[in-house]
């Protein structure tokens, strides 16, 4: 069986790119040849990087015109519209060239835009699209979305999605179609060692853009500053917007929070997961519905302090939060806790983590493939 991996960007290593990797791994663990079809250079995670290094004829690049829509900034709706149409076109010729070279079962598309899933559906071929969110009312993009219709209603295209309410949200905007696959963190590699805690560390760990959100968690240090002082914040991220990396440099030091609040702008999962071992709370203030690092950091020990969009992720451990000021609150509370108290939550965390272990997706995860390819 062969499969074609649809991503955008290989060049970073943000949450999109560590999807793409944990697809990588079950994909060659259970034998399927894969392919990569991106719209820029390949500079990610290693385990992408090697598989390239290894294998640069499964890679194929996007044409020009294909990456016009990565390339040129969406400063207004018309352009975004253009280009769009420009992407739809451009990619569905180059996939006549792909499918003779790759000859796939099946495309995996990791993307959160129905326009970049348009031109696949035109081929023919089953589709398993991971993460979309609900665009379609957003942008007016007609073809696109009969497209997207067509390709639901055909069946030719599934919907999956890593959280119950990111399934919600696109079962309201598509329909009842959207299946729910948590991406499973490596459970060899993130686990709970309770001799590792450092005593009132937290941490943040995000793509350092804005729809991370990460100034919450500045704002948020500075209200816990007020109440209590003695805490370490690390704000582990890619710096992929640096203007967004340098307003946040300048706002810790308005805030007079040098001593308490650390950027690191890392991406290494050594990084990470060195970070996730130590932290006694982990701060997730970010859009969307649901990311692996949650997961990773509930494996670790972290006691989450969560926005409410992650909700369905933490299984009632730890706090939702509907604002900054109700972060700080359950933060002082996890702070203020004694080391007993902690190590039961944090292992209560561990335990519920495993429902999400690499083994268990990797299982429905290669078997919706087998599934879509056998009954096309």
């Amino acid at each position: 069986m062969r499969v074609l991996v649809y991503i955008d960007d290989l060049s970073i290593k943000g949450g999109g790119e560590r999807v793409a990797m944990y697809f990588l791994k079950a994909l060659l663990r259970n034998g399927i040849d894969t392919y990569f079809l991106t719209l820029t250079e390949v500079n990610t995670f290693e385990e992408i990087n090697a598989y390239y290094r290894k294998n640069p004829g499964k890679f194929f690049k996007g044409w020009t015109f294909s990456r016009l829509l990565y390339i040129i900034p969406k400063k207004t709706k018309i352009i975004s519209i253009a280009l769009d149409y420009i992407f739809l076109i451009s990619t569905c010729l180059q996939l006549f060239l792909v499918n003779r070279k790759a000859k796939p079962d099946a495309y995996i598309v990791i993307v959160n835009t129905t326009c970049q899933n348009a031109p696949f559906i035109l081929h023919g071929k089953p589709i398993i699209s991971w993460g979309l969110t609900p665009f379609k009312k957003k942008w007016t993009l007609p073809l696109h979305n009969i497209l997207l219709e067509l390709g639901l209603r055909k069946g030719w295209l599934i919907l999956v999605v890593g959280s119950k309410r990111q399934k919600q949200a696109s079962d309201r905007e598509y329909g009842i179609y959207a299946k729910v696959i948590t991406v499973g963190y490596d459970d060899e590699w993130f686990k709970y060692c309770g001799g590792r805690k450092v005593r009132n560390k937290i941490v943040y760990i995000a793509r350092i853009s804005p729809e991370k959100r990460v100034e919450l968690a500045i704002e948020a240090a500075k209200l816990l500053k007020e109440k209590y002082d003695d805490f370490k914040l690390i704000i582990v991220g890619y710096p992929q917007n640096r203007r967004y990396y340098r307003r946040l440099k300048k706002l810790i030091a308005e805030y007079d929070l040098s001593n308490n609040v650390k950027l690191l702008p890392e991406d290494s999962p050594t990084v990470i997961r060195e970070n996730l071992l130590e932290a006694e709370v982990f701060w997730n203030f970010s859009e969307g519905y649901g990311g692996v690092v949650n997961y990773e950091a509930l494996a670790c020990g972290c006691i989450p302090v969560f926005s409410r969009n992650f909700k369905d992720q933490i299984g009632g451990h730890g706090y939702v939060v509907n604002s900054v000021e109700e972060a700080v609150e359950a933060t002082v509370k996890i702070l203020e806790m004694d080391d007993e108290e902690k190590r039961k939550q944090a292992l209560e965390c561990s335990r519920y983590a495993r429902k999400f272990s690499r083994s268990i997706f990797e299982k429905k995860f290669v078997n919706l493939i087998r599934l879509v390819v056998g009954r096309s």
